[in-house]
């Protein structure tokens, strides 16, 4: 595929954005090519057995229902870092027919879907319709928690920054590449319109990009105040006060590093002595106050009591995965124990120790698989997902981090889980867990 694209001229490229074809119109070069793609698949979940696999074909589509604010956790992502579609995929198959292609282009594309079709099967799906809809259509890896636990004072409730929704703060995990496209599909969808704290897990791209975009969800004073405007002049003290209270981000002292490099004008600069020719210009940038955090050390999130938990992200790198226990709307239920490991490839002994024997047990644990039956060098697959859930006797286990081309889509990949495990499925954009 990277040959192909690698000799090919800009102009056949552009025609690949431009040629649309139903995912019924797939084609393969050969019957025998498909049923081997298929066969990979559903073998490791079949056991010899022949697994019952039922066509998710396209449904009517009814009104998506609205949900109220409340005590949740919301998935705004959970695909791969490239997410789902591949772009290649989207490029190559995408949803509707348009004319006007030469023969000398159709046959390069059809050349093209000949060669990488078998690897976009769920991409191709994926492309299909509202992502709404489209429980195959992954973001990022990114999760927001809402909730009223307060348990620590770190929150002020006279804060007039605040728009209140009886109390709800709003914590979420990463914030990627697609974190934009992620929030504002889904917060508006649940009542959800503010961003009260960030936590990161480490320091690669489907973890940190999107944190240039924090600015656009920030509430600054004059919004809350009629007749002013933003800047009364072009002094930088004007828009230092802008954001009184600036947006706490938690990571580790290595992610940090990693932030202040590529997101220099984002972090606080050293004083240092002004030249008579400087000339103090302004930027409009996110107002963030970045606190590193230390392994099995707590701290809190816009008052909800989070501990990291140190996990191998490939053998040269330790990412953070979080543990929490989010308290119910429900004063008479028990509060839900969450661990997140978003991105593992090997758990690490004193991190296993601990969720075991110091933390509460896992009411819900979500875990990274990459692939579903081969080794990868920083992701955990399937077999290893399910089987750590077992070890830390998850009751509910949520899958994230996937490669949508290397799964069956989304509903037949989960009925295939349920039984290897019935407690273990795949997580999808959009879904809300209730607490």
């Amino acid at each position: 595929m990277n040959s192909l694209f690698r000799h090919t001229s800009g102009k056949a490229a552009a025609v690949a954005a431009s040629f649309l074809v139903t995912e019924n119109m797939i084609s393969y070069k050969s019957e025998d090519r498909r049923s081997s793609y298929k066969s990979r698949h559903l073998s490791f979940f079949q056991n010899g057995n022949h697994a019952s696999v039922t066509s998710c074909e396209a449904k009517k589509e009814e009104p998506i229902p609205s949900s109220q604010p409340g005590v949740k956790l919301l998935f705004l992502g959970s695909g791969s870092s490239t997410g789902c579609p591949k772009p290649i995929c989207a490029l190559t198959f995408p949803d509707r027919l348009k004319d006007g292609l030469t023969e000398k282009d159709s046959k390069f594309l059809q050349t093209l879907r000949d060669n990488i079709g078998e690897k976009c099967t769920v991409s191709a799906k994926a492309n299909i319709g509202d992502p709404k809809r489209n429980r195959n259509y992954r973001n990022n890896p990114s999760l927001l928690i809402s909730h009223r636990n307060n348990d620590a004072p770190d929150r002020n409730d006279s804060d007039e920054q605040k728009t209140d929704t009886d109390d709800l703060q709003n914590v979420i995990i990463d914030v990627g590449k697609t974190f934009r496209e992620g929030a504002l599909r889904w917060m508006p969808h649940h009542g959800i319109h503010s961003v009260d704290a960030v936590v990161l897990t480490h320091e690669h791209a489907d973890a940190i990009l999107g944190l240039d975009d924090l600015r656009g969800f920030q509430i600054a004073s004059y919004m809350l105040s009629k007749g002013k405007s933003k800047l009364s002049s072009n002094s930088p003290s004007d828009y230092a006060n802008l954001h009184s209270n600036p947006l706490p981000i938690f990571l580790s002292p290595l992610c940090y590093e990693t932030v202040k490099k590529v997101f220099s004008y984002l972090v606080p600069k050293e004083p240092r002595k002004e030249k008579n020719d400087d000339k103090k210009v302004v930027r409009h940038v996110a107002a963030l106050n970045f606190q590193t955090v230390s392994f099995f050390e707590p701290f809190y999130a816009a008052g909800l009591k989070m501990i990291p938990l140190p996990v191998k992200h490939g053998e040269d790198l330790i990412c953070n995965g979080y543990a929490f226990s989010v308290k119910s709307d429900d004063k008479k239920k028990k509060a839900t124990n969450v661990v997140y490991l978003s991105d593992i490839s090997r758990m690490i002994p004193e991190t296993e120790k601990f969720i075991l024997e110091q933390l509460q047990p896992t009411d819900v644990l979500v875990i990274d698989s990459l692939l579903v039956d081969r080794a990868h060098p920083v992701h955990f697959s399937l077999d290893q997902a399910i089987e750590l859930a077992s070890k830390l006797k998850a009751k509910q286990t949520y899958i994230v981090g996937i490669n949508c081309d290397d799964f069956p889509e989304h509903d037949v990949a989960n009925e295939l889980i349920r039984k290897k495990n019935p407690n273990v499925q795949l997580a999808y954009d959009g879904l809300a867990i209730e607490i």
